[in-house]
C-alpha cells in the first residue's frame, strides 16, 4: 500500500464517517468521534483486504474508493443502528 492510498483510505473513511452516522436511523445512539474512527478503520480495512485480494493498490482508483467508502458508511450506519442506547424500563 503506498502513501497516497494511506491517505485515500483515511480521507474515504472520514467522509464516509460523518455521512453515515447522518444516514444512520439511531445517530444519536454513537457520538461523531466514534463515526470517524470507525469509518477511518472500516476504509484501511478494506484497502488491506484488497491488497490482500491480490488488486493493485499502487494507485488510488474509483473502485478502491468506493469500495472503501462502501465498507466504512455501511460498517457506521450499522454500529449505530445496533448499538442503541438500552433505556431501563420503568
Amino acid at each position: 500500500m503506498t502513501f497516497g492510498a494511506l491517505v485515500s483510505a483515511i480521507v474515504v473513511g472520514l467522509v464516509a464517517g460523518a455521512l453515515g452516522r447522518l444516514a444512520a436511523p439511531a445517530r444519536e445512539a454513537i457520538p461523531q468521534w466514534l463515526a470517524l474512527v470507525l469509518g477511518v478503520t472500516a476504509a484501511l480495512l478494506a484497502s488491506v483486504l484488497a491488497v490482500l485480494g491480490g488488486v493493485d493498490a499502487r494507485s488510488v482508483g474509483l473502485p478502491g474508493v468506493v469500495g472503501q467508502a462502501g465498507c466504512a458508511g455501511l460498517t457506521v450506519i450499522l454500529v449505530a443502528t445496533f448499538s442503541g442506547r438500552r433505556h431501563p424500563s420503568r
